[in-house]
């Protein structure tokens, strides 16, 4: 009976505050244990980058919750994973979302930077959602990207002034669940 109310209070507990570490201090327990506790009660642990993730995390995390608003079918793996190496399951077709600030080095030009590299060769498809210079959640434009497209690319950089080939994925983003829903489910693989 002590062991199952050790569970519930980290099951509560981590349901409010989604960080081993901090349910550990709230009820006198490691964060190893909280881990185990929860894992031996069939609790996903997913962490919460939007509240305890670097700038960059807090970016993407409004980018993906963004982008499941604007496509309720979708199914978001970081629900059921933390940081899931892609972020959406739309009718079979995997998509990651990206987010980038405008950023200027030294007198170049200014530019969102999206690293592609470790999803390129599992995405089908990638959204990427260029953010003013300020990191708000202002959007200022929305790329939606093939994976054929990105294939070759560890980095896509897009230049502010959108004189780009990159230019020609820019979509406007009411557009999105349109295209998805269009596509249907994904065909299987062919040999």
């Amino acid at each position: 009976l002590r062991m199952r109310m050790s569970q519930d209070r980290c099951i509560e507990a981590y349901s409010r505050l989604k960080n081993l570490k901090l349910v550990g201090e709230e009820i006198g327990m490691k964060w190893q244990t909280v881990y185990v506790q929860l894992k031996k009660a069939g609790v996903k642990v997913t962490g919460d980058k939007a509240r305890y993730g670097g700038v960059k995390d807090r970016l993407a995390s409004a980018a993906e919750r963004r982008f499941a608003a604007l496509v309720p079918f979708a199914k978001d793996s970081n629900q059921e994973q933390f940081q899931a190496s892609i972020d959406f399951e739309v009718c079979g077709w995997l998509v990651d979302i990206k987010a980038a600030r405008l950023l200027s080095h030294k007198g170049d030009a200014a530019r969102w930077g999206f690293c592609v590299n470790k999803q390129k060769d599992s995405a089908d498809f990638f959204v990427f959602y260029s953010y003013e210079e300020s990191g708000d959640e202002a959007v200022r434009h929305v790329f939606l990207m093939p994976r054929e497209i990105v294939v070759a690319r560890k980095t896509i950089s897009i230049p502010a002034t959108l004189n780009s080939k990159w230019a020609d994925y820019m979509v406007n983003e009411a557009d999105i669940p349109d295209f998805f829903a269009s596509l249907g489910e994904k065909p299987p693989p062919s040999h």
